[in-house]
């Protein structure tokens, strides 16, 4: 830019030059002529107002440059042609004509190019030195204009190293260094967020331009905040995954992945969801290298690092999120060399971010689920207690009586639970309520439930069932199974058996509660009438009780 500067003004004052010099030289040249022409009209009125005309011809004569003068008849003598460097011809009138002969104009024109050529050497001189005098004036002043162009070119690529040097002092130097002040304050705010976004994006690709990252970070950086808030406020950790997993498909275009969700204190594994190629089959944690490492395990950095990849020509990523808490969640992703270099490898690092901030968020939902699962389980047993019973169990009737279907009530107890306790003692006797709730939930199917009630009285919830038929099988089932199961105790074998209670609702009442006092009342007319066996409730069962409540 400066050289174009520098050449420009150097054509302007050369051509402004160049037009000055011609148009003195046509100035000089149309003098000249006219001096010759207005020195032939001098002599010519010389001669017309002197009245000795002999005297006037002598003193024409006399004159520098003249060398003949004459007056001639324009009728008589054959006319010369006045455009000769030496004759003019004025007309006297119109019979009589002045031929005046001077000695050289040849005299005149040497003036005149010498005179040209002295204009021409002048201007040459001017040129040269105006443009001299210029780039030493102007010069600095391009320079800083130079290196301000280089310092915003790189600084629109986020690079503010480039400061401005000047020799000029005064207002442009005062300028100067504000400016390098400035610059040099933008690229300390500049490393400083570089720092913080590699916190939050520690392993975000850096190209040549700075400013381009430092906005698709904080692009990505926004969009992550807006998924926190989203996620934040779903009500299930099922919600949370299906986000994830449009945001793994349509953001970021994976083709091939697997979410595995871990629990860490039951030590189990399962798949979430899956899409495209499977490369690797875990069924328990301890066989997930990114489980068990809580790092990310890379292919890439280190082939064949995980021995349960089975995929050739894949390379691979898997990626933990978690808080170590009660969950840990793992993104395997599959892709091929040419898959890695068009979109993974800029977006993987978004990826994890997106997984890290998701992490706490399902974490605090699976720490939520599992507080009111352990308020709603009994622990010993693993099966719902009886306040989980006091929140289902109106629904539950509700929907049984909108489908006009029956709900099977079954009320069991421990014969002779007491002298396990007094007899082996306490560990025994929770051995012996965990089996039996082993052989309930084995006997019945997963949409019934199964319920301790207190101690060791459970209650099961039997629901959609046909007839009394079948409630009466299932309730048979159970006792016979318990009956015949051997239970370890101390090297001994130990069998019990269980009483059970039946009644069927809506048909024994159409209130749920007092079914279960109906089912209540069965199972005390078992253990009175015997134990280990199945008593169906009857209505003088009722008026039984009534009866004895009354004594």
């Amino acid at each position: 830019m400066k050289k174009r500067i520098l050449i420009f003004i150097f054509l302007v004052i050369t051509v402004g030059g160049i037009a000055f010099t011609a148009f003195t030289a046509y100035r000089v040249s149309t003098i000249t002529d006219l001096a010759i022409k207005h020195s032939a009209q001098t002599i010519r009125d010389v001669y017309l107002y002197s009245k000795d005309k002999k005297e006037a011809i002598n003193i024409i004569k006399s004159m520098p440059n003249i060398e003949d003068v004459e007056v001639i008849d324009k009728t008589k003598v054959k006319k010369i042609h006045n455009h000769t460097k030496n004759i003019i011809c004025i007309p006297l009138n119109s019979d009589k004509e002045l031929r005046i002969i001077f000695k050289s104009i040849a005299e005149f024109e040497n003036e005149k190019y010498q005179v040209i050529l002295e204009t021409v050497i002048i201007n040459i001189l001017f040129i040269l030195f105006s443009n001299l005098l210029l780039n030493w004036l102007i010069t600095p002043y391009l320079n800083i204009f130079e290196e301000f162009r280089e310092s915003f070119e790189k600084a629109t690529k986020g690079d503010f190293s480039k400061k401005i040097t000047t020799t000029l002092k005064n207002e442009v130097k005062n300028v100067v260094d504000s400016y390098n002040q400035f610059i040099s304050q933008i690229d300390k705010n500049f490393e400083l967020i570089e720092e913080n976004l590699k916190i939050l994006v520690p392993n975000a690709p850096i190209s040549e331009n700075r400013i381009v990252d430092i906005d698709k970070n904080m692009q990505i950086l926004g969009d992550i905040n807006r998924f926190k808030k989203i996620i934040e406020e779903d009500s299930t950790t099922a919600e949370i995954y299906n986000r994830i997993i449009n945001i793994l498909e349509e953001k970021f275009r994976v083709e091939n992945f697997k979410i595995y969700e871990i629990l860490n204190e039951k030590n189990k594994i399962k798949v979430i969801y899956q899409k495209g190629k499977n490369c690797c089959d875990i069924s328990m944690p301890r066989m997930c290298r990114a489980y068990k490492t809580s790092h990310e395990v890379d292919s890439k950095k280190f082939p064949h690092i995980c021995q349960e990849h089975f995929c050739e020509n894949y390379e691979y990523i898997c990626i933990p999120f978690s808080t170590g808490g009660t969950f840990t969640g793992v993104v395997s992703i599959n892709f091929t060399k040419e898959e890695w270099e068009n979109n993974y490898k800029n977006n993987m690092a978004y990826i994890e971010s997106y997984l890290q901030e998701t992490a706490p968020i399902i974490e605090a939902k699976y720490t939520l689920n599992l507080m009111k699962e352990n308020s709603l389980t009994d622990q010993l047993t693993g099966l719902y207690n009886r306040r989980y019973l006091e929140e289902i169990l109106d629904k539950i009737s509700a929907s049984a009586i909108r489908e006009n279907s029956l709900l099977g009530i079954l009320m069991l107890d421990v014969d002779y639970f007491k002298k396990v306790n007094d007899t082996y003692g306490h560990d025994a006797g929770d051995k012996v309520l965990v089996e039996l709730a082993r052989t309930m939930v084995n006997s019945v199917r997963e949409s019934d439930f199964v319920v301790r009630f207190g101690g060791e009285e459970f209650i099961i919830i039997l629901q959609n069932v046909k007839d009394e038929k079948g409630i009466l099988k299932v309730a048979e089932k159970i006792r016979e199974s318990f009956a015949n199961t051997k239970i370890n105790i101390n090297g001994k074998t130990l069998t019990k058996t269980v009483s059970i209670g039946v009644a069927v609702f809506p048909i024994d009442t159409d209130k749920i509660w007092e079914a279960i006092k109906c089912a209540d009342l069965a199972l005390y007319e078992a253990k009175e009438t015997g134990r280990n066996k199945v008593v169906r409730f009857r209505t003088e069962l009722m008026d039984k009780a009534n009866y004895e409540g009354d004594k």
